[in-house]
């Protein structure tokens, strides 16, 4: 069984009460502790020292790009979160998945807003770091969560959600978003 279709069993079964606490603290855990040590305490402690990698961008700048980014970030991930709850009766988690595809704001700009978000969140605390090797560690961190969604998670929503999501997925943008208005017919 391929992972797409075992992530697609998982989510359509309903949430015990272990599965509604794991879909609760390991996202607090994951994104809280251990890919902020990942991404951005041991490369600022360790890799930046290691490598002698210079500091890149003024205070100020790196405040000014920084908190941009870090703001945006924050504002997709928890108006995406809040849509799945309220609009998908669900979770980003499979333990705890959306049982309605969700395809209001901010899905209406992208596919993944959560993931527009999280990208952008860490992107802008390692310019506040001001730290190179922590942007590369998202860097990969980025490509990887982008190639998971594509490969894995969209197969997965195919599965769940049927012509209902192939028709979503056509006429909106994959990561970045776009407001309707700006779009090109198709």
């Amino acid at each position: 069984m391929k992972l797409a279709d075992k992530l697609a069993e998982t989510s359509n079964r309903p949430p015990s009460t272990r599965r509604r606490i794991l879909a609760k603290v390991l996202p607090v855990f994951v994104y809280t502790l251990f890919f902020p040590a990942l991404l951005f305490i041991i490369p600022k402690l360790y890799l930046d020292r290691w490598l002698q990698l210079p500091t890149f961008l003024t205070p100020v700048i790196r405040g000014l790009l920084g908190g941009s980014l870090l703001t945006i970030g924050l504002i997709f991930i928890v108006w995406s979160i809040r849509a799945q709850r309220e609009l998908g009766k669900g979770t980003p988690m499979p333990l705890m998945a959306t049982q309605n595809l969700v395809v209001q704001k901010p899905y209406l700009y992208c596919r993944n807003p959560i993931f527009f978000g999280v990208i952008n969140l860490f992107f802008g605390i390692s310019i506040l770091f001001n730290s190179i090797s922590s942007l590369v560690m998202v860097l990969i961190f980025s490509v990887i969560i982008l190639l998971y969604t594509k490969l894995i998670e969209e197969k997965e929503l195919e599965t769940r959600f049927g012509d209902e999501y192939l028709s979503y997925k056509n006429r909106t943008p994959f990561i970045i978003p776009i407001p309707k208005i700006f779009r090109r017919k198709k």
